[in-house]
């Protein structure tokens, strides 16, 4: 009887044994198991296809053929058109938006800082926008969330505000003359200097580090300014008047200028550099020519401008690049040609940039130009 046991429980565990799962064969480099191989599943026809092997199984979507257009934020928007209606003294329906991006204004001042004014110096992320309204287009910036506005150029164009024509002068002798670096200058200050008596005219001088820009407003319906550009150390660089058309015309026709600087010879050491440097004022036919060998930083680009008071012709020159810790010697050559026949003096002013350098006097000679 009990053998009979034993023979049953032998089958029973044979059975067992046979329906478990069969060992897995050990790779050759032994590394570990092999992974085991799944079963396919039979295809039906609600049976969902396989991903094969590397394939997403989900679709890509299809690409859209049109893509709308980013849409400024309402706030600053709003804040935009409101503001430039409330300015022209129009509705807010009247202000056609042109374009519109976001910007990261360099501070507080939006990009449009005013003179006399100081301003935060953080990044402040904002908005510029493109309106136009009755018949003009205007630039208007604002912060992110709109709560400060500002328009880029007067929005009446009235040129009878003295601080509207101010920015209005400002602008093209920045924009024609690059070499006075007046686009370097901040916080422009305006200062009232009417003499004491004077009747029907105004005067006002905006003043920044060594420069300072006057001009005298007459009390007449279509008034012309007379404008002065003045240097505490190089003297009157430039005379015009500001019409109010907004057309600027020189008191001087303007001279011919052209220029070309070498590139920075470093090797130079600095003993042999002060040497090197000076200035060389010639004129050659109907034309001043000026040779000038320039002891001044690495890394600088030079911008010259000529300017005029009478007889006497500068040369005013701006470093519009940087500033790196060496010096090096350049190479300029310049010609001033459109001169009457005559005497004049003419004084080479140099290097400027920013409130780091200031304009000194580094040549000077009397020419006569036939």
């Amino acid at each position: 009887m009990k053998t009979r046991y034993l023979f049953f429980l032998s089958l029973l565990i044979l059975a067992l044994v046979a329906c478990g799962p069969r060992p897995q064969p050990t790779p050759q480099d032994g590394t570990g198991p092999a992974t085991p191989v799944q079963p396919t599943p039979d295809a039906g026809p609600n049976t969902p296809a396989q991903p094969t092997p590397g394939e997403s199984p989900v679709p890509e979507p299809e690409p859209s053929p049109l893509s709308p257009l980013p849409t400024p934020p309402t706030g600053p928007l709003a804040a935009a058109v409101t503001y430039l209606a409330a300015e022209l003294d129009i509705s807010t329906e009247q202000v056609v938006v042109l374009s519109s991006e976001p910007v990261e204004w360099s501070d507080a001042s939006l990009g449009c800082p005013q003179p006399g004014m100081m301003y935060a110096q953080v990044i402040t992320p904002g908005h510029r926008f493109f309106l136009q309204a009755k018949g003009k287009e205007y630039e208007v910036h604002t912060d992110q969330t709109g709560q400060s506005v500002v328009i880029c150029q007067p929005a009446s164009g009235d040129l009878s505000d003295p601080q509207a024509a101010f920015q209005a002068l400002l602008t093209h002798l920045i924009q024609t003359y690059p070499g006075f670096g007046l686009d370097q200058q901040r916080g422009w200050v305006k200062q009232d200097i009417t003499k004491a008596g004077m009747v029907g005219v105004s005067t006002w001088a905006w003043r920044s580090g060594e420069w300072a820009l006057e001009m005298s407003f007459p009390v007449v319906p279509q008034p012309s300014y007379e404008s002065m550009l003045f240097h505490q150390q190089a003297g009157t660089v430039w005379l015009g008047i500001l019409e109010a058309s907004d057309q600027v015309t020189p008191v001087y026709t303007p001279l011919a200028l052209s220029f070309d600087v070498g590139p920075c010879e470093e090797p130079t050491s600095p003993d042999t550099l002060h040497e090197w440097a000076g200035v060389e004022i010639i004129v050659q036919g109907d034309v001043i020519h000026v040779e000038q060998n320039l002891s001044y930083v690495c890394c600088a680009e030079l911008a010259l401008s000529a300017g005029r008071d009478g007889e006497v012709i500068k040369l005013i020159e701006t470093n519009v690049g940087e500033v790196c810790r060496c010096v090096c010697g350049y190479p300029v050559i310049a010609n001033i040609d459109g001169l009457d026949p005559g005497t004049y003096t003419v004084e080479v002013w140099g290097v400027q940039h920013f409130d780091v350098h200031p304009l000194e006097l580094l040549g000077s000679a009397e020419v006569t130009v036939p």
